[in-house]
């Protein structure tokens, strides 16, 4: 947790704050209309000839007109708008800096568990190494085998018990519904990322991916096949061996399902040209198999601090964003020009993320990305608005064509109407549907 705090804090220190155009264009705006408006008083009676009172009369017009406050407004009133309107779709926007880049961004970079899946992996095949069960036949091999898998799903409950992974819970709540007992276990650690580790009745047993296993285990070929078999089906595996004698006892394969909107929320996001990725640090052939299920590139056996350096590379002068659910995510969330937390994951993860999506649906990224794009264009089309109306008038002013009671109503009116175009955001209903919902495959 500690090496995870560290990359937070570099990776926020690092990320440069969003200036806006209304306020680079403010540090010139009212100077240059002062100067105006003193030259218009001024110029005129002493090189002209013209009369104090008349050119005194429409330089306080013009500063009138030029009164920044329709362009003032624009931008808070239409960011205040945005925000109400996520709010009450679920998406918790911290600010509006994090609402103007979301539109802008071009890659959505997933985690996969609890982001694309739901987060509740489920124990799907209990295999017991040491005996081969499939060739023999009978009433008592079947009891025995039954036997011999209720106790390494008993060895693999005493392992991860304490643990807070998804899937150690889930390996434990399994054990648990199937009434086996679990053994006491003594001197459990673990090895960040890859393996746990516990000592059981004397043994020294371990607990770790295929590719950990395949480094401090002896896997037959015939044993690594069966892994493969289980992996081609989307699920994931956990190897359980004896750390001294380096043998294989047995497997836990897990499936955690894909959210239901996980396919119409990556095919929107496909429909408004953003590219999506799968970030995980689960194994390739899992990984792989969901990835190709829903249409997306994919990334796997990662690290915190890959996830990280993927994000760095994807950049590439692009706007990014990550979404992830938990502490590990935080890191990448943290470098990303906006993290996205599921509103079900972490603390840690939606403490360190710029928005929050609170239904943790996966559809509402590309609504938060089509509201992001409509607050932009509502500013655009204040800023416009408000630059144009107030250039006419200028013009007019100076000319001697109106006069300052209808500099007043113009600032007045300019005003308003930016505020009422803002207040359009609040009946926002969304990213449009698709026309073709995209195949879903079981």
């Amino acid at each position: 947790i500690s090496r995870i705090i560290d990359l937070v804090e570099q990776a926020q220190a690092s990320k440069a704050p969003t200036a806006r155009f209304i306020e680079k264009f403010s540090r010139y705006y009212t100077p240059a209309v002062m100067a105006i408006a003193a030259l218009i008083i001024i110029v005129p009676p002493l090189t002209m000839g013209g009369d104090w009172s008349t050119w005194l009369y429409r330089g306080l017009a013009l500063l009138l007109i030029a009164c920044p406050c329709a362009l003032v407004l624009s931008t808070p009133a239409a960011i205040a708008s945005g925000l109400a309107v996520g709010a009450r779709r679920g998406l918790l926007i911290k600010g509006g800096s994090a609402l103007e880049t979301i539109g802008q961004v071009k890659t959505v970079a997933f985690d996969k568990t609890g982001t694309l899946t739901e987060g509740k992996p489920r124990v799907t095949d209990v295999v017991d190494i040491t005996q081969e069960y499939s060739s023999v036949q009978g009433q008592d091999s079947q009891d025995q085998g039954s036997q011999g898998k209720d106790k390494v799903l008993a060895l693999f409950a005493s392992v991860e018990t304490g643990s807070s992974h998804p899937l150690a819970e889930a390996i434990v709540s399994h054990a648990k519904a199937a009434k086996v007992v679990i053994p006491v276990a003594f001197n459990t650690s673990a090895t960040a990322g890859k393996a746990v580790h516990a000592t059981i009745a004397g043994r020294a047993l371990a607990i770790g991916s295929p590719v950990y296993a395949a480094d401090e285990a002896s896997i037959s070929a015939e044993q690594q096949a069966q892994i493969e078999a289980l992996q081609n089906e989307g699920k994931t595996v956990s190897v359980l061996f004896d750390e001294q004698s380096r043998e294989v006892l047995g497997l836990v394969a897990l499936r955690d399902e894909l959210r239901d909107d996980a396919h119409e929320g990556v095919a929107q996001l496909k429909a408004m040209g953003v590219r999506s990725v799968m970030l995980t640090g689960d194994n390739r052939l899992t990984a792989q198999a969901l990835a190709s299920n829903l249409d997306v590139e994919w990334e796997a056996e990662l690290l915190p601090e890959d996830k990280l350096r993927l994000l760095n590379e994807m950049k590439n002068n692009r706007k990014i964003a990550m979404v992830g659910d938990g502490i590990n995510d935080a890191p990448a969330l943290a470098t990303a020009d906006v993290g996205i937390a599921m509103g079900g994951g972490t603390d840690v993860a939606i403490e360190t993320a710029d928005i929050a999506l609170l239904k943790s649906r996966v559809t509402d990224m590309a609504h938060l990305i089509a509201l992001s794009r409509a607050t932009m264009r509502n500013i655009h089309q204040n800023v416009i608005f408000a630059l144009g109306l107030k250039g006419v008038f200028l013009i007019t002013t100076v000319f001697g064509i109106t006069g300052l009671w209808i500099a007043v109503l113009a600032d007045a009116g300019a005003t308003v109407l930016v505020t009422l175009n803002a207040l359009r955001l609040l009946r926002f209903k969304g990213a449009p549907p698709l026309v073709t919902p995209p195949k879903v495959v079981k």
